[in-house]
């Protein structure tokens, strides 16, 4: 599982910017102010050790006597207590002198030996480590008749310089961080009286907006960015407003448009219903007409034998024949009439009313298809349907019989070219939770593009020769709506296509 990782808000990124900014700025101070005083010191060092240079430089010319030189080394620590050690040398590391005085004589280390150049002071901190105090070391030229001999080197105390640049420091940190903590602050409080604040109205007014509430007309003077970005949010507001009412008008006229669309869909089926009643009925009905005409003539002619006196019993007994053959045939025909009138009769009511009912699935399935006769007669496709005689099903029959009927209406106008033999196939397997209906065709088949865009309301594929494109859109709003069942379509271009719908079982409310 991932976590998406939280942002800062605008307010807290600005000041945490503005407080690296000024830390940074701070820092680069201490460092420049702490080089600056460094500076000052070792100058300070210098200007000590100039002094003390010139005095002995001056006597060692004048007298050439170490013992002068001592005694100066004498002096100045007796009137300087921060100077700890003293010694002079010549070039060769020979002490010549020095405060203590068993070091005179001696020979210094190579690495101790620092010869500086004429007129120049080199000012050395000796590490901490090797002293209980901070130190410094200042080598100075022992110069004789303008040349360098040797070097002076004083060892000083720098305690009280070290202290002075702690203190310093100590004072430019906390001077620094708290401008730092202040200018924050009253960052802190401008941002949220200038930017935060406006933002958070702003923000509240897009949910209030987003929740469909009336919006109260927004003014901030904070600045004049966020006053301008008020002032368009304002206007923002005001054309959505107007786009809301216009896209409700629209939605309201394709809502009437559709639902005026699929009335004419549903009449469509309708009047296939009844072309079908009538060619259904017309065979039966015609048959019996006939069957009746003829018995009314021979029972003219029986009629004419016997006022003419010349009836046999041979006669007799034909009439009787004719008459009863005439009865059955004109009794099974108008039976047979009635019973499509029933069927249609029950069909046409479900597809007007919505109502559950329990009924023999072949049974209905059949006469939808009785009433698909006409329009299956002018063409070269036959219609076979598999599905168990006894099986019932309590669900809207309406809905399946627009559904069978705009199924095989849409493989007949788009499935097959015209005189093209086909194959139409309704296959219905019982399952204990569901029943499944395939429906299928060998026709052209689909494109992917096509199958993609199969069930979208007002896509068709003849918008030129009438179609409205709501067949499908139809049968796929039935079977989920009305059903509650599901339905998928699969098709190869060339070799046909199909769809599957499961409709859940229901059991009949008991009354």
């Amino acid at each position: 599982m991932s976590f998406r990782q939280k942002k800062l808000s605008l307010q807290k990124r600005i000041i945490f910017l503005v407080t690296v900014v000024t830390t940074g700025m701070i820092s680069t101070m201490m460092v420049f102010d702490t080089i600056s005083l460094n500076q000052s010191i070792r100058e300070a060092y210098v200007s000590q050790i100039s002094g003390m240079t010139m005095a002995i430089n001056g006597r060692y010319e004048e007298s050439r006597s170490i013992s002068d030189i001592q005694q100066i080394f004498d002096y100045i620590q007796y009137k300087n207590n921060r100077v700890m050690e003293m010694k002079l040398y010549d070039k060769h590391g020979k002490v010549l002198a020095a405060s203590n005085r068993q070091e005179v004589g001696t020979i210094l280390h190579r690495s101790k030996i620092v010869i500086p150049q004429q007129d120049n002071t080199i000012v050395d901190r000796i590490p901490i480590a090797e002293n209980d105090k901070p130190i410094v070391r200042l080598t100075a030229p022992l110069q004789e008749d303008g040349s360098v001999v040797g070097a002076v080197e004083v060892i000083f105390d720098s305690s009280e310089e070290e202290l002075l640049l702690e203190h310093r420091t100590k004072l430019i940190v906390f001077v620094g961080l708290s401008i730092a903590i202040i200018l924050s602050i009253l960052l802190w409080l401008i941002l949220r009286v200038i930017v935060i604040r406006p933002l958070s109205r702003l923000r509240e007014a897009a949910v209030i907006v987003k929740q469909g509430g009336e919006l109260p007309k927004l003014q901030f003077k904070a600045s004049p960015e966020i006053a301008e970005v008020s002032e368009a949010f304002n206007d923002m507001v005001s054309n959505l407003d107007e786009r809301y009412h216009e896209l409700q008008q629209a939605l309201n006229t394709l809502q009437v448009t559709q639902d005026q669309l699929v009335h004419s869909e549903k009449m469509g089926a309708l009047g296939n219903l009844v072309a079908g009643v009538s060619h259904e009925i017309n065979t039966p009905i015609g048959i019996g007409v006939t069957a009746i005409s003829y018995l009314d003539q021979k029972a003219k002619e029986f009629q004419a034998l016997y006022e003419a006196g010349k009836m046999k019993k041979s006669d007799l007994e034909q009439f009787l024949t004719i008459s009863q053959e005439s009865i059955v045939m004109v009794q099974h025909n108008l039976e047979r009439a009635s019973s499509l009138v029933k069927s249609f009769k029950q069909i046409s009511v479900d597809q007007s009313v919505e109502m559950k009912r329990t009924f023999r699935f072949k049974e209905y399935v059949e006469g939808i298809i009785a009433s698909l006769k006409p329009a299956l007669k002018k063409t070269q496709i036959q219609l076979d349907v598999y599905c168990d005689d006894q099986l019932q099903l309590y669900t809207y029959p309406g809905a399946l019989s627009q559904i069978i009927t705009n199924l095989v209406m849409n493989s007949l106008n788009h499935a097959y070219d015209a005189n093209e033999e086909g194959r139409l196939s309704i296959r219905v397997l019982d399952y204990p939770d569901y029943v499944m209906l395939a429906y299928s065709d060998d026709g052209k088949g689909m494109s992917d593009d096509v199958l993609d865009h199969i069930f979208d309301p007002f896509f068709t594929t003849s918008r030129g020769q009438g179609g409205t494109g709501l067949g499908m859109n139809i049968v796929y709003n039935l079977v989920k709506e009305s059903l509650n069942g599901t339905i998928e379509c699969s098709s190869v271009q060339g070799r046909g296509s199909l769809f599957t719908i499961t409709i859940p079982k229901e059991e009949e409310a008991e009354i």
